[in-house]
């Protein structure tokens, strides 16, 4: 038995519920005002016999007992998981203990540096670059927030205070702060630098960044070195991925999940100079564009995202790279979950661009004018409306072809707007094209015909019954295996993604196949989706990769995927109606109605069959 499923079985859902709201009991089930949105009536519901809970309201979410904790508690589902541990008295020590104790190490030892340069950069031989803190506008009680420090122009000062307080220096090597040669020499890896600590969303110091200081005061000359970068940060290790972190986000993660926007800047300085000022809603990439996987982190917080990018080039550019990535996830069908689902409303997530004034980056513009740069935010151009200038300049418009590479370029951001703003962006495109409204419609409507795969949904109404033998062969007496055989076919063959365009995260009814389905959408391996997933969590896609498939082509197994999901889409939404059905008068808001909920839950459900 896996931790996941111990701690399952001894959580009851009830008894954890109950500690957060008061239940009444309701027929077969119980009810009670939802927790996470304000009512009047009774909206959300718990099913101890499925040990599920649901909000049939506002909300239209639900889950089990960890996805319960995790939205109660504002956690990811590791920290869910070892909350839950903890009250029903499993131990953890099962989960990859090896890993789990380096790891902790090597996070004690990042506080304990962090520790180490905030005192030198107070100490008098640290009294440069803290004028020059001063200077940059940074008041102490910032600095302070930030755990800003100073790593001493001498090679071997963190090493000799980890030798003082008997860190191992193997792990100081596996943590990125001591460098070791092949021939055994070692020496710290930041030396005469700026400190600046990097937390995950947990709270945990994973890294550092490191910025060169200007020959000052005590500070050598060797720290002006025109080949030292400006900046640098701690090599890639077991707990610090850059691709994967953004800077400032545990300070920022409160505002950003109250207003449900985020300003994405490129650099530390940017960041703390936003919180300074008061604008706490603001994370950094710490470089020069979003990844996928920062992306990831952000869109559980946030539905509106600000790109404010250095107005120069090489910020253009990166800011091009962040659109790309961004709608990786942001135009995703997981991100745009529920079509399928009539109790929840889709969900819209917005991406706007602020443009810089020229020469000045945000930390640069918040010091001068922090009044400018609020309403360079507050004016932050839609998505379409920032890409659309710049894209044409890319492409000869003055030829066919240019206009053609140019719809081809901007057309699939256009579709997924509402048909308010799509007619709107149309007119905008034919303008920028010089061409008429209605030659750009017939041009788009021949390149649809020409072009366009079917879709999936089509396509599956379309597999024989005899075609259909294929699942069944392998899960007709499993329905409940329904989600690790599912996992299973997308993580042999990741190129099944394509098939996946009305599959929604929620239809899993485990937290941990939503967890490890979620990270696989933005994993291009198996080691990065390990990576990027709670070790908890590792069992589970070890068992998932020894499910034994049916040897089968490409084109099988995108029947059993299509079958497979139909299958688990049904199976979602007869629970849900049979959890309505079954709790006795269920409260739902004003604007809901019980018969058509049950009507459009049997509508889905005929589509699914």
């Amino acid at each position: 038995m896996s931790l996941v499923d111990e701690i399952k079985l001894k959580a009851d859902i009830v008894e954890v519920i109950s500690s957060y709201v008061n239940l009444q009991n309701s027929g077969r089930n119980f009810k009670a005002n939802c927790p996470f949105h304000e009512e009047r009536t009774p909206s959300f519901v718990v099913a101890p016999e499925r040990q599920s809970w649901r909000c049939f309201g506002a909300c239209a979410v639900g889950g089990d007992v960890f996805s319960f904790v995790m939205r109660a508690e504002n956690v990811d589902f590791g920290q869910a998981l070892r909350t839950l541990a903890e009250r029903v008295g499993v131990p953890l020590h099962s989960v990859d203990k090896g890993q789990t104790d380096l790891q902790e190490l090597m996070y004690r030892s990042n506080e304990l540096a962090a520790g180490f340069y905030s005192k030198y950069l107070f100490s008098r031989s640290g009294q440069a670059a803290l004028k020059y803190l001063e200077e940059r506008g940074l008041t102490h009680e910032v600095i302070g927030k930030f755990e800003l420090g100073l790593s001493p122009e001498v090679w071997d000062g963190l090493k000799t205070y980890f030798s003082e307080l008997d860190v191992s220096q193997d792990i100081a090597v596996k943590s990125g702060l001591i460098y070791k040669n092949q021939e055994g020499r070692s020496w710290d890896f930041f030396r005469g630098r700026l400190m600046f600590p990097i937390r995950n969303e947990r709270g945990r110091i994973v890294g550092f960044g490191g910025r060169i200081m200007p020959s000052s005061g005590n500070l050598s000359k060797s720290s002006e070195d025109a080949t030292s970068p400006k900046y640098i940060n701690t090599p890639s290790t077991s707990i610090f991925d850059k691709q994967s972190t953004l800077y400032g986000l545990h300070a920022a993660e409160a505002t950003i999940r109250r207003t449900k926007k985020v300003i994405v800047v490129e650099g530390y300085m940017d960041v703390i100079a936003a919180h300074q000022y008061g604008y706490e809603d603001v994370v950094a990439s710490m470089g020069t564009a979003l990844t996928v996987n920062q992306v990831n982190l952000l869109k559980s917080r946030s539905s509106q995202f600000i790109l404010a990018l250095d107005p120069d080039t090489a910020g253009q550019e990166a800011t091009l790279r962040s659109l790309e990535s961004s709608w990786k996830v942001i135009g995703s069908q997981d991100w745009t979950s529920g079509r399928n689902n009539p109790l929840r409303q889709r969900d819209v997530a917005s991406l706007s661009i602020a443009e810089l004034p020229a020469g000045k980056d945000p930390d640069e513009l918040i010091r001068s004018d922090n009044g400018q740069w609020k309403y360079v935010i507050d004016e932050a151009l839609p998505l379409i409306e920032f890409l659309l200038p710049v894209l044409a300049t890319r492409f000869d418009l003055d030829s066919g072809q240019g206009k053609t590479q140019l719809v081809q370029a901007i057309y699939p951001l256009i579709s997924i707007q509402n048909s308010f703003d799509q007619g709107r962006y149309l007119e905008m495109l034919a303008e920028t094209l010089r061409v008429s409204l209605d030659a750009l419609k017939s041009n788009l409507v021949v390149e649809s015909n020409a072009g366009r795969r079917p879709r999936h949904r089509n396509l599956s109404t379309r597999i024989s019954e005899k075609e259909r033998s294929y699942t069944e062969k392998t899960f007709s007496d499993a329905e409940g295996m329904l989600d690790e055989y599912i996992l299973a076919l997308l993580l042999d063959k990741p190129e099944l993604k394509d098939c996946l365009e009305d599959f929604d995260s929620e239809y899993f009814r485990k937290s941990e196949n939503r967890e490890i389905y979620v990270a696989w959408l933005s994993s291009t391996s198996i080691d990065e989706l390990k990576q990027s997933v709670d070790g908890a969590l590792h069992q589970s896609i070890d068992a998932i990769l020894n499910v034994e498939l049916i040897p089968a082509d490409y084109k099988e197994r995108e029947k059993a995927l299509l079958q497979s999901t139909n299958r688990l889409k049904r199976q979602y939404h007869k629970e849900l109606q049979d959890t309505l059905l079954t709790t006795s008068n269920p409260e739902t808001p004003p604007s809901r109605d019980l018969g058509e909920i049950i009507s459009k839950l049997n509508s889905v459900i005929k589509t699914t069959e």
